[in-house]
């Protein structure tokens, strides 16, 4: 069974998640369309903040949501939406529970909330809540579990490559070298967490000391410079941890 998504979908997906999708390539078709459809729906949710001008607003919108959800795990007709059609079908043909797709709304729900994370804590649950929770729902599609270390590790990465936006904002009670050495800690436990058949769900994560080292260095400033990563770079270590079969 396959899940009619439309390509303009697939199209943003490989511009605003590349790296989640290049991995997601690596699945057997059926299990693609899931983990694409799920990439879809968190993609949905993550735009959410860019395109409200207050917290209401985007309370609305991430309701919108939950009520997509009610229709999709009810009896009722499921509203027309290039995004909600196809997550009614991964639905539908993997038998995802409620609760993993909850979790993803009520995490990046957070983001209209501009209170600065207390400590680094505060941010790895932050991370817990929306990466992760990603990770262990494409892992789940995948016939596995687990995947919140692997979610963690890429949600705080995700932070330190951002920093440079939340320095002053959501991330000014949090040191940057924190925030590396979280996502350091995380990655190598997942290391003992990624099985061969779940890497599709998590084999970005394999990325996270990549982008440490290049954040790491004493003439690296958090505050104004960007990390870079060549695409051919991240396709060769991606192929090489297809190899391995391992982070």
């Amino acid at each position: 069974m396959t899940i009619d998504i439309n390509s303009s979908v697939i199209d943003r997906l490989d511009s605003v998640d590349p790296d989640r999708m290049r991995a997601a390539r690596l699945a057997d078709p059926d299990v693609r369309d899931c983990l694409f459809a799920l990439y879809a729906f968190h993609a949905e949710l993550a735009k959410i903040p860019e395109l409200v001008s207050e917290p209401m607003m985007g309370q609305i919108r991430y309701q919108w949501w939950r009520d997509c959800l009610d229709e999709i795990y009810g009896a009722g007709p499921v509203r027309s939406h290039e995004v909600s059609t196809p997550l009614a079908e991964m639905v539908a043909q993997s038998g995802i529970s409620r609760f993993m797709l909850d979790r993803i709304i009520d995490g990046r729900e957070r983001d209209l909330d501009p209170t600065p994370f207390a400590s680094i804590q505060a941010a790895t649950d932050y991370a817990d809540a929306t990466s992760g929770a990603l990770a262990q729902a494409a892992v789940m599609l995948c016939g596995g579990e687990g995947g919140l270390n692997a979610g963690r590790a890429w949600g705080l990465i995700g932070l330190a490559r951002s920093y440079r936006y939340y320095a002053d904002g959501m991330l000014s009670k949090v040191v940057f070298a924190d925030v590396l050495a979280a996502s350091s800690e995380a990655y190598f436990e997942a290391r003992a967490d990624a099985l061969d058949t779940t890497l599709p769900a998590v084999a970005y994560t394999a990325l996270v000391p990549g982008f440490i080292k290049r954040m790491s260095g004493s003439d690296y400033d958090p505050k104004t410079d960007v990390p870079s990563y060549a695409p051919f770079a991240k396709q060769l270590k991606l192929f090489v941890t297809t190899l391995k079969g391992r982070l």
